[in-house]
C-alpha cells in the first residue's frame, strides 16, 4: 500500500513508534509510507528523500506558546500544509494515517476525502483532557485559557474521530472511552497500544559493565525510565526510595530518561535527590534503542502514574519495556492496562498509587530472587508475544486492509 502519514514528530526523531513501525517495518514489508511533519533546524517547507525509500515534506517545527503565538502558529501551520500537499499532488495514495495533532489531523482528514481514500487517526495520548486538567490546575486567566483551548480540542477530536474510517486509540481503556463517550463507532475503533521493539536481552558482561560504571550493587537497584515531568510527580518517586533504602540502606536508584542534563525538570529532580541522599544516579539523553541495557542492570522498575482519567488509559510503555527485558514491575492499578500486564500476566506487581504500598512492593522483590525471575520471565514472554512492534504491525496491516470493506472491517478483533 501507498501510505501518507502525518506522524506529528519532527525528522529525525526519536520516537519508538514512529521510527520502528513507521519508518522500518512497514517500508520493509512491501508499503511505501510518504510522511509530512516538522523538521528540525529548517526555515521553510523541505523536501527529503528518506532512508526507507519515500519522502518527507518538512516544515518548520514551532514550539506551543501563549495564546496569539499559537493562533499565528495554527496558520502558519495550515500553510505550510496546504504547500506540502501540493507536493505530492501527482502522487497517489491507499490511505492517510494522522498521529494526535488536530491541524495535522483536520487537514489530512479533508485531504482523505478529497482524494477518495480511508482516513486513518491514530490517538496516543488524550491531549485535550490533559490540557483542561492542567488548566483547572493553574487557575486564574492563563488556566481559563487553556480550559477552552482543551474544550474546543475535544470538540474537534470528536467531530474526526467520528468520521475517521478508523481510530487507533492507545489503549483498550481509551478505545471504550471513545465509544461510550465520544460517540466513536466501535466498528471502527481499535486498540494500538505501545509496544516493544524485537531483540534480544544485553548479554551478562555488558550488563556487569554497567553495574560496575554507575555503582549499581546487584539485586538492591530500583529503576524508572521515562521523563521526569511535573505531571507525573518525579519528587514522589523519591519518597518511595527513601522508604526503600531506609530497610535496605545500600539501595540505588537509576533514572533512565531522554532528557539532557540541561533540562530544567531533570536539573530539578537531580537537585532534590542531592538534598536528601541516597545512591540515586540519573543518565541521559539515551535514545530507546539503548534503554534496554541500563533496565537490565537493575532488579526492580517501577511504573507510577499519577491518578487521573488521562494516566488511566495510558499504554504504559516503560512497564512494557521493563518486562521484555526480565524486570519487575511495580505499577499502580489505577492504570487500567496495569491490571492485565502485572495482576493477569504476572510480570509484577500492582498496588496504589501510595509511596507505603510501592516502597513494600519494591523492598518485597529486593528481598526475593526467586520471585524477581519468576516475574521476570512471565513478563518478558508475554510482552514479546503480544506487544513486540512486529505483532503490532500485523494488526495494523490487518486494519489496513480492511478498510475498503465493512464486512471485513467488522471481523478484525478490537485489540491486537
Amino acid at each position: 500500500m501507498r501510505l501518507l502519514v502525518f506522524p506529528q514528530y519532527a525528522y529525525p526523531w526519536n520516537h519508538a513508534v514512529v521510527n520502528t513501525v513507521f519508518e522500518t517495518l512497514l517500508p520493509a514489508r512491501g508499503h511505501h509510507v510518504d510522511m509530512i511533519r516538522p523538521m528540525a533546524n529548517v526555515t521553510g517547507i523541505t523536501r527529503v528523500e528518506a532512508p526507507w525509500g519515500g519522502t518527507v515534506i518538512g516544515f518548520p517545527d514551532e514550539p506551543l506558546g501563549g495564546r496569539w503565538h499559537n493562533m499565528r502558529r495554527s496558520a502558519r501551520l495550515r500553510r505550510w500544509l496546504a504547500d506540502a500537499l501540493r507536493m505530492f499532488a501527482d502522487r497517489t495514495f491507499d490511505a492517510v494515517l494522522v498521529r494526535n495533532d488536530l491541524v495535522h489531523a483536520s487537514v489530512a482528514a479533508h485531504e482523505a476525502r478529497r482524494r477518495g481514500v480511508p482516513f486513518l487517526y491514530q490517538l496516543s495520548s488524550p491531549d485535550a483532557e490533559f490540557t483542561i486538567t492542567r488548566g483547572r490546575e493553574r487557575g486564574g486567566l492563563a488556566g481559563g485559557y487553556m480550559r477552552v483551548r482543551g474544550y474546543a480540542g475535544l470538540a474537534v477530536r470528536r467531530r474526526l474521530t467520528r468520521r475517521a474510517d478508523a481510530v487507533l486509540a492507545i489503549s483498550d481503556a481509551l478505545r471504550r472511552h471513545m465509544v461510550d463517550v465520544d460517540g466513536v463507532s466501535e466498528r471502527r475503533a481499535f486498540a494500538f497500544p505501545m509496544g516493544v521493539r524485537a531483540g534480544a536481552r544485553p548479554d551478562d558482561r555488558e550488563i556487569a559493565a554497567v553495574r560496575r560504571e554507575l555503582r549499581l550493587p546487584e539485586g538492591r537497584t530500583m529503576v524508572f525510565s521515562g521523563v521526569l515531568d511535573p505531571v507525573r510527580e518525579p519528587a514522589w518517586m523519591l519518597d518511595v526510595f527513601d522508604q526503600v533504602r531506609a530497610r535496605i540502606p545500600d539501595a540505588a536508584f537509576l533514572v533512565v530518561t531522554y532528557q539532557s542534563a540541561e533540562d530544567e525538570r531533570r536539573r530539578a529532580f537531580e537537585s532534590a535527590a542531592r538534598a536528601r541522599g541516597g545512591n540515586v544516579c540519573v543518565v541521559g539523553p539515551v535514545p530507546f534503542h539503548d534503554v534496554p541495557r541500563y533496565l537490565c542492570a537493575a532488579d526492580v522498575a517501577v511504573s507510577p502514574y499519577r491518578p487521573m482519567f488521562e494516566h488511566a488509559v495510558v499504554s504504559p510503555t516503560k512497564t512494557l519495556e521493563a518486562m521484555a527485558m526480565g524486570v519487575p514491575v511495580v505499577g499502580n492499578l489505577e492504570v487500567v492496562e496495569h491490571q492485565l500486564l502485572l495482576e493477569t500476566v504476572g510480570g509484577g506487581l500492582g498496588v496504589r498509587y501510595d509511596v507505603n504500598d510501592f516502597a513494600n512492593a519494591v523492598v518485597a522483590l529486593m528481598r526475593d530472587s526467586e520471585r524477581r525471575a519468576a516475574m521476570g520471565v512471565a513478563g518478558g514472554e508475554w510482552v514479546r508475544a503480544h506487544r513486540s512492534y512486529d505483532h503490532l504491525t500485523d494488526f495494523l496491516e490487518q486494519i489496513l486492509r480492511s478498510l475498503g470493506s465493512p464486512s471485513l472491517l467488522r471481523e478484525v478483533p478490537h485489540v491486537p
